[in-house]
């Protein structure tokens, strides 16, 4: 299908890093990937079914986390034309919650490294 494209990755290997561009978001077919902030805290293990990789995209800014597959995997990348096609054709009240939810997603990542980097900072002082 245009705009969806099938892509491999071993166990290990970098899908994103923090402030690549978001030009894609990715549908998991099988496999685990690991997403981690900037300071390597492990923000959570997503499986097959799941999608990741949707806040940079639709705040239209670079990527927030690295993402990491954790096995090897099979990754659906939709591209970001094929997205923004999906949502100019939405109804806007559900643009407005999907948006409103991506920047409550990239809020909760950002206060989450803090308080690990908090934690860090007290850890070490003892």
């Amino acid at each position: 299908m245009a705009g969806i494209e099938t892509k491999n990755y071993k166990a290990g290997e970098t899908i994103y890093n923090i402030n690549d561009p978001a030009d894609k978001i990715y549908l998991i077919h099988n496999g685990k990937v690991r997403v981690k902030s900037k300071m390597g805290l492990n923000l959570g293990t997503l499986i097959e079914g799941e999608m990741f990789g949707e806040v940079g995209p639709i705040i239209e800014e670079t990527r927030t986390v690295t993402v990491i597959a954790e096995t090897d995997c099979t990754l659906k990348e939709i591209d970001n034309s094929t997205l923004h096609n999906k949502l100019d054709g939405a109804d806007p009240i559900l643009v407005g919650i999907i948006r409103g939810l991506a920047l409550r997603i990239g809020d909760a990542n950002k206060l989450a490294e803090k308080y690990w980097q908090e934690l860090s900072v007290y850890k070490s002082l003892e």
